[in-house]
């Protein structure tokens, strides 16, 4: 077989240098929670328990697509493209609803372990849950045998990055001009003992998820339709009972609704924003017809009296 030359051949097996670093070797779960918690009952970034990180968002950010958004929730980096619709690829029978086609992919520098490029299950399941969340919130009826492509692209994982990219595919599809019934908000929140942490990072998500006592950790997320207060997808790791589950869904259910001012200034502002470029391609196509019948007008002759 022939060798690449391109390739830095290098050993098989290797050895990290963090693990020689004091400051990266693994420490005991009791030190990462008391890490993790001021005095005070805050967090370690200064928020409260129910405290979200700061939004950014943008629409149209790619060019090449449909309808797209940026979202920032802290570190957390997540960009959405969405298509126009096409046929179902493969498919013989006719399909009176449409489909909505939905990949979830972490770049391989998104986490501080580098990712193979290549679709894991994780990833697999974030696309199925995605889908899920959108299904409810697109007229399908209205695309029979077609298929609409949202492709969900996570820049930078820093906790939550499921909630954001349901919020950012929702902003992408109103974007691209797509029939829906509502928009779509997500919230996430981890759960320690009798903590209820929303909008947890990467490194409380891996408390919540190791806990430290049989019940009551793990992590809830939520995507919602907020004007028709329905909730089209819910997922749930870890150990919960039903009465904590209870307490954090409504409580997440706050946190979406949270959401839907910034999602609606956004399109509307883009509404607007539309308006007002139809506007002035109305003004610029009928200045040039104004000055066609002025032309007009000054070439006719004029007679005198002495003519007649």
């Amino acid at each position: 077989m022939p060798q690449d030359t391109k390739r830095i051949n290098g050993p098989e097996v290797s050895t990290p240098h963090r693990i020689y670093c004091k400051a990266s070797a693994p420490k005991a779960f009791e030190e990462r929670l008391s890490e993790a918690f001021e005095k005070d009952g805050t967090r370690k970034d200064g928020r409260r328990l129910l405290e979200n990180r700061k939004y950014y968002t943008k629409i149209g950010v790619v060019s090449t697509a449909k309808g797209s958004a940026y979202v920032e929730l802290g570190n957390t980096k997540v960009i959405v493209s969405v298509f126009d619709p096409r046929e179902i690829p493969k498919q013989n029978k006719f399909n009176q609803l449409g489909e909505l086609y939905c990949d979830f992919k972490y770049s391989p520098f998104a986490s501080v372990v580098r990712k193979s490029p290549q679709t894991d299950a994780r990833e697999r399941s974030m696309a199925t849950a995605l889908t899920s969340a959108l299904n409810p919130s697109v007229c399908r009826h209205l695309f029979p045998n077609l298929q609409i492509d949202v492709f969900a692209n996570v820049l930078e994982d820093d906790g939550s990055a499921l909630a954001v990219a349901i919020t950012a595919s929702g902003l992408a599809l109103g974007d691209a001009c797509i029939p829906m019934f509502d928009i779509v908000t997500a919230a996430t929140a981890g759960i320690l003992g009798n903590r209820i942490l929303v909008d947890p990072t990467a490194e409380e998500e891996a408390l919540c998820m190791d806990g430290y006592t049989e019940n009551n950790h793990g992590l809830v997320m939520i995507a919602k339709l907020p004007t028709l207060d329905q909730v089209s997808e819910i997922r749930q790791y870890g150990n919960v009972d039903v009465e904590m589950l209870w307490q954090t869904c409504k409580q997440l259910n706050t946190n979406c609704g949270d959401l839907v001012p910034i999602v609606q200034h956004l399109l509307v502002s883009k509404v607007k924003t539309h308006l007002r470029e139809l506007e002035i391609e109305s003004d610029d196509e009928s200045e040039p017809v104004e000055d066609k019948e002025d032309t007009a007008g000054s070439a006719l002759p004029v007679s005198s009296g002495a003519d007649k």
